[in-house]
């Protein structure tokens, strides 16, 4: 079942996603599905890393995966899954199971008439891994060269856990005032005639896991 649970403020889905993990770690339940729409303009940052003080006037919260800042803009989708060492046909080796969630991403956004692609391997010299636009990761979703969906992970031994954001939306229309010095590091997310269902979206992950 997929929970579409959402919540105003940044800090409130973080530690909601931080107690479905406590949830999956003590046996509580044996697997987790979250996709929900962002409500406001806010910042994720991951827990090892600081936020930076540009951003002390933004919603902000830390998340337990990696990666560096996202940008979250109102309406866009953000997902959350945890799943077990050992979970039905998932992989478990790392990157076997990394390709396998990232690959049902692309998929349900592909059903749903966005042409997103893996990211591959590509140079990642000169990157800025303070950020998550500019920190590669071959299992992310792009379209047409950019990132459209950013995908970050925190294993355990007994589960692994996805954060991850599809960017519908332009950064530089919810982020205006931060965009001379970190434009750079923006997305212009899937084009603004494309709209993408949640309950659609939803509908794909069901069919296709």
């Amino acid at each position: 079942m997929i929970n579409n649970t959402h919540f105003d403020s940044a800090e409130e889905n973080m530690r909601y996603d931080d107690q479905l993990i406590a949830d999956l770690s003590e046996g509580k339940r044996e697997s987790f599905f979250r996709f929900y729409r962002w409500q406001n303009r806010g910042i994720t940052q991951s827990e090892k890393r600081d936020i930076p003080k540009d951003f002390s006037h933004i919603d902000h919260a830390y998340r337990v995966t990696g990666g560096g800042v996202v940008f979250h803009c109102p309406g866009d989708i953000v997902f959350s899954a945890g799943i077990p060492e050992n979970y039905g046909s998932v992989p478990t080796r790392l990157k076997e199971r990394c390709l396998w969630f990232s690959t049902l991403i692309k998929n349900s956004l592909n059903a749903n008439g966005i042409p997103v692609t893996l990211a591959g391997d590509q140079d990642t010299s000169g990157q800025n891994i303070q950020f998550c636009n500019s920190y590669h990761n071959p299992y992310e979703c792009v379209l047409e060269g950019e990132k459209i969906c950013g995908v970050a992970l925190k294993k355990t031994r007994g589960y692994t856990v996805f954060q991850g954001v599809i960017h519908l939306n332009d950064t530089q229309k919810h982020f205006m005032d931060c965009e001379e010095k970190f434009g750079l590091f923006f997305t212009k997310g899937v084009m603004d005639d494309q709209e993408i269902s949640l309950k659609a979206l939803c509908q794909s992950l069901k069919q296709l896991f």
